[in-house]
């Protein structure tokens, strides 16, 4: 199965919580459709041919590089502007709000994804998953997209909870995605190679000579992690916690669910586990929510079991994730939801795959269109409908 082969086998529009009026008010809304570039380029780009302070534009969260995407932008009305149209980015003008859009501000998304290059002895077992998605849903797990700050399987939040600073710092500096710019990748291959002498080395990232920097004049690596921009610490910190609330959740469903109707389904940083379906007495055991690991949270006696099972194979306990006063960055507790029901699910009857058949050799494509609240992942859907 091919997931975004083209950019129109994956479309997201965003559904607003917010009220936009036809009278003129402080900010204009437009809507945002782009596709091939991921809404922090976007906002730049507009940002950059306004002529304005990107700060000024409001977005309500970040969609898919790799998909259309319709997502509502408000911009300051005293600049005029009526609408825009740019290689990958088009703005139409929808109407106007008294507040700026803010990070949030949205009930949730909208999505229709086309799956292709599928095997006729796959399309049962599709059918049958269907048909117990709307009544069984499926573990409302943090997908790969979650994980983007995780190199080689490296949490640098886990390195901080054990406080190995230095190992936190050295990854961040060193280690490197393939999707990152050859400036990047030689500053950081530059760094690993004087790792053991960092005078011998001479960085022109900002970013990366601040925390050099600080670590020079210290040799305190906990106070160079320190310097690391802000909002990346809290990025380490939030992956790591996410990866732990997948690994209980898949704790929660081997005691829960009967084994055979369990399976793996990989992604970025390991496999997430699946069910075909859940009896009632099943989704009974299942817990309604499931809240993230820190050191400020009370565990009942029916999470104790999950948590102290997934901390054994971490090799932590529970007051290690206390890293505020050193770190500045803190695990917060909140509670999330454990299954997750996509609303209005359809799937359309499989047809011939016209990228994919070949001569006499068919494959097939199928369409799924379904809504999913804010901070839910709907690659989690299509790894539940498809197996992969």
């Amino acid at each position: 199965m091919k997931l975004k082969q083209l950019p129109a086998d994956f479309i997201v529009e965003e559904i607003p919580d917010y009220t936009i009026s036809s009278v003129k008010d402080e900010h204009t809304i437009f809507l945002l459709q782009k596709q091939e570039v991921d809404t922090f380029e976007a906002v730049r780009r507009i940002a950059q041919r306004l002529r304005i302070s990107l700060f000024e534009i409001g977005y309500a969260g970040l969609k898919d590089k790799h998909a259309v995407a319709r997502q509502y932008i408000s911009i300051p009305t005293k600049y005029n502007v009526q609408g825009l149209k740019m290689d990958a980015v088009v703005l139409t003008l929808i109407g106007y709000s008294r507040k700026k859009i803010k990070i949030g501000d949205l009930v949730g998304n909208r999505f229709t994804i086309t799956a292709r290059d599928i095997q006729e002895e796959e399309l049962t077992d599709i059918s049958r998953r269907a048909e117990t998605i709307a009544t069984s849903g499926m573990p409302n797990y943090f997908d790969s997209q979650r994980f983007g700050s995780v190199i080689d399987k490296v949490f640098i939040g886990k390195e901080v909870v054990l406080k190995q600073y230095e190992k936190a710092v050295k990854q961040y500096l060193t280690a490197y995605q393939k999707s990152e710019s050859k400036k990047i990748k030689d500053e950081k291959r530059k760094i690993l190679s004087a790792w053991n002498d960092l005078t011998r080395v001479r960085v022109y990232n900002k970013a990366f000579a601040v925390v050099m920097k600080e670590y020079l004049k210290t040799k305190d690596w906990r106070a160079a992690y320190r310097k690391i921009p802000a909002h990346l610490r809290e990025m380490f910190v939030n992956a790591y916690q996410s990866f732990l609330w997948n690994e209980c959740i898949k704790e929660i469903l081997k005691d829960s669910v009967e084994r055979k109707k369990l399976y793996s389904v990989e992604y970025a940083i390991g496999s997430l586990l699946f069910f075909t379906n859940l009896s009632e007495q099943e989704r009974e055991k299942i817990p309604l929510t499931f809240q993230t690991i820190s050191d400020q949270m009370t565990i009942s006696d029916g999470e104790h079991h999950f948590i102290d099972r997934m901390l054994a194979k971490e090799g932590l306990k529970l007051d290690d994730f206390r890293i505020e006063d050193e770190t500045g960055n803190f695990f917060k507790t909140r509670a999330r939801q454990v299954l997750l029901i996509p609303e209005d699910f359809t799937i359309v009857k499989p047809e011939r795959d016209e990228l994919n058949s070949k001569g006499n050799v068919a494959r097939y494509k199928t369409q799924v269109s379904f809504s999913l609240p804010k901070g839910c992942y709907a690659t989690v859907v299509t790894k539940r409908l498809f197996g992969h």
